[in-house]
Order: C-alpha cells, then structure tokens, then sequence
C-alpha cells in the first residue's frame, strides 16, 4: 500500500537540511511498516525550484496528484505543521484517507 509522507521543507538552509534529513527519517519509518512510501519534497525540489512560486505551485499540486495513489498519510509534526503541509492534510481528510500523526 502507498503511503504519503507530508512534513516540513521549507526554511533557511539549516531548517532545509534539518526537515530533508526528518522526510528521509518518516520514510525510512514507513517502509519499516511496510508501506511504499511517496514522498515528494525529497524528489520534487530536485527538479523545481521551490524559491520561485510558479514552481513551487507546480510541485504542491504534483504532491496532491500523488496523494491519490495513497490511502495512508504520515505527518511528521515534529517541527509544526506549514500551510503547504496543511493543504496536504486538508486534500486527504477530504479523500478519507487515513492520516497517521508522528512526531
């Protein structure tokens, strides 16, 4: 089964490599529970620029077009929850996916 992670990117360069090192951590975590995980900000922000909006925009709905292969979502609320991150959220309650908080 697929698994969405949904966590912060967002940040100064201290905060980016600290929330790329917490997604690679929830992944690792879900494929530990036995899930495929897709998580897109790990890859996304490889190929767009998430400082221009236009294509920060492009890779936000790309993440939502992902969720729906996902019927589970894990956040990771260890350092709050983003408005993108909230989007997300928002997206899956509305598809009744299950959506698994960790910290």
């Amino acid at each position: 089964m697929y698994c969405y992670i949904c966590s912060p990117y967002r940040g100064n360069l201290i905060r980016r490599i600290r929330n790329r090192r917490y997604a690679r951590a929830l992944t690792k975590r879900a494929i530990d529970m036995g899930y495929t995980p897709i998580t897109p900000h790990l890859y996304l922000t490889q190929v767009l620029n998430d400082n221009r909006q236009q294509e920060r925009e492009k890779g936000l709905k790309l993440g939502l077009d992902l969720l729906n292969v996902c019927g589970t979502m894990i956040v990771g609320c260890r350092y709050g929850i983003t408005e993108g991150m909230q989007k997300e959220i928002t997206q899956a309650a509305r598809m009744r996916v299950d959506i698994k908080y960790r910290g």
